[in-house]
């Protein structure tokens, strides 16, 4: 493989880059970076859960009675 530049010019079996490696890097995503929108529900639907809980109501009030 040769590269014409100018006027006749060639170079070859040469590597124009700086940080050139044949090596393909595959990085391993963890399931939060794949699936982040199920993750998101997931997080949502226990926090929904633990808010349920009857002692919000009283934790709530203990806010209000401060202002």
């Amino acid at each position: 493989m040769s590269i014409h530049i100018g006027s006749n010019n060639k170079i070859k079996n040469s590597v124009i880059a700086e940080n050139y490696s044949d090596k393909v890097v595959v990085d391993k995503k963890k399931f939060f970076q794949k699936h982040p929108i199920v993750c998101g529900v997931f997080i949502a639907v226990i926090a929904g859960f633990i808010l349920t809980f009857s002692f919000w109501e009283k934790i709530r009030m203990f806010f209000e009675g401060l202002f």
